[in-house]
């Protein structure tokens, strides 16, 4: 299954200008909070996760809670994400200054 996902940068600075940390812990994990805060274009690292999980969602099928989907930089900067204790790899992120857009391929459910 396959979910894309495209969210506005500045959705994710006014969330923070009106919510505070309480929308940042609320939707990222401690570690994808750090990352994006420790660099200059915080708000496109955080909209990029924020499409990633939703994009996951949509792969996956259903409503998952936020934090409980962790994307993680790998190596050279790769994302994956952690769901469940499994590693999901097929994860893109892009953005640019106004938008972020992530596509996650999860292998097919088999019905039963």
């Amino acid at each position: 299954m396959i979910g894309v996902d495209i969210v506005e940068v500045a959705r994710i600075e006014r969330a923070r200008e009106v919510y505070g940390e309480r929308f940042l812990r609320k939707v990222f994990t401690a570690g994808e909070i750090a990352h994006a805060l420790a660099r200059r274009r915080w708000a496109e690292s955080l909209a990029g996760r924020f499409a990633a999980k939703e994009a996951f969602m949509k792969a996956w099928g259903s409503r998952l809670s936020f934090s409980g989907i962790e994307v993680v930089s790998g190596r050279r900067g790769r994302p994956f994400i952690l769901f469940q204790g499994k590693v999901y790899e097929e994860v893109s992120i892009s953005h640019e200054r106004k938008f972020a857009v992530s596509v996650v391929r999860i292998g097919r459910k088999r019905r039963p």
